[in-house]
């Protein structure tokens, strides 16, 4: 259960770029503060900060006149955080296009697709990175190469993607994405719920278009890859998704997450629970009167505004 957020400005009214982005990260520390991290184009190459630190604490530099930048908090659940190239974002190259990839979830079937489609070992241990690694393995990185990512993996998924243009791909699997747009000043803003777009926005130059009801929600389906082009254009593929293909269960339809999975996220749960005054006591009594994670999840995010 981590956070993804970020900006993408296709116009020159947003002022402080660097501002938006630090309050977006602070909001979202509160799905994960073992780890922060964020990925921008300046002239003309990708970078990736990360450290292994909460967004609380940590210093962004981001340049003026950077256009985009997507971002990530990270609760971790496999992988060391103190292995700094665990965090997210993370670096591929598919093509002539250079990328960085975040993920919120857990993928269960990372070591499987690494041994049947013999791709290359590496030192990174985290369960995501095989995103990056699926799209690398493809010729060209575009719609397809992403869709193929998409529709092999197997768990608890979005993924944001940046490349090295400044175009901005959002892949909505079952974890929350809410994606905003505001026309007037030429940018979108997006974070994993609601709640915390909000009240990161509140402390932004765009305080008063959120306030006046200046913006547009922009919908994102499950099974669905949405590009917003560095010109702020968007286009929408679909991918096959089934919710149940990964634990032949599916919660909403009320059955409960495999143990793999069921279990991890019950922890990550108890973990962000105080941030919201409850305790794991709280998470238990509600696991045991029969509500789903998920539904627990939306509980403690949804309604915060």
């Amino acid at each position: 259960m981590c956070g993804l957020y970020g900006v993408l400005s296709y116009g020159n009214d947003i002022k402080d770029i660097a501002g938006i982005t630090e309050a977006l990260a602070v909001e979202s520390a509160v799905r994960g503060t073992d780890a922060t991290g964020i990925a921008y184009n300046y002239h003309g190459k990708l970078n990736i900060f990360k450290r292994s630190k909460s967004a609380y604490i940590i210093n962004f530099n981001i340049p003026k006149n950077t256009s985009a930048v997507m971002g990530h908090t990270r609760n971790a659940t496999q992988g060391t955080l103190k292995f700094n190239d665990n965090n997210h974002p993370f670096r591929g190259k598919c093509g002539k296009t250079t990328f960085a990839l975040a993920h919120n979830g857990i993928l269960c079937n990372d070591r499987t697709l690494r041994r049947q489609l013999k791709l290359p070992k590496t030192k990174i241990e985290t369960d995501s990175y095989i995103g990056v690694q699926l799209i690398e393995s493809k010729k060209n990185f575009d719609f397809d190469s992403i869709r193929y990512m998409a529709e092999n993996v197997e768990g608890s998924f979005s993924f944001s993607i940046l490349d090295d243009c400044d175009n901005l791909y959002l892949v909505k699997g079952d974890s929350p994405i809410t994606l905003f747009n505001f026309p007037s000043k030429s940018v979108y803003v997006y974070a994993s719920t609601l709640s915390i777009l909000w009240k990161a926005l509140v402390d932004t130059e765009l305080f008063r278009e959120l306030q006046a009801g200046k913006y547009e929600e922009i919908s994102i389906d499950d099974g669905e890859i949405l590009e917003i082009t560095a010109e702020g254009e968007i286009e929408r593929e679909k991918f096959k998704y089934d919710v149940t293909s990964s634990y032949g269960l599916d919660w909403r339809r009320g059955f409960r997450y495999a143990d793999y999975i069921g279990d991890a996220y019950e922890e990550e749960l108890k973990s962000v629970a105080p941030y919201f005054g409850y305790d794991e006591d709280d998470i238990d009594t509600l696991l045991n009167d029969g509500y789903m994670p998920e539904e627990i999840e939306e509980m403690l995010y949804g309604y915060q505004c």
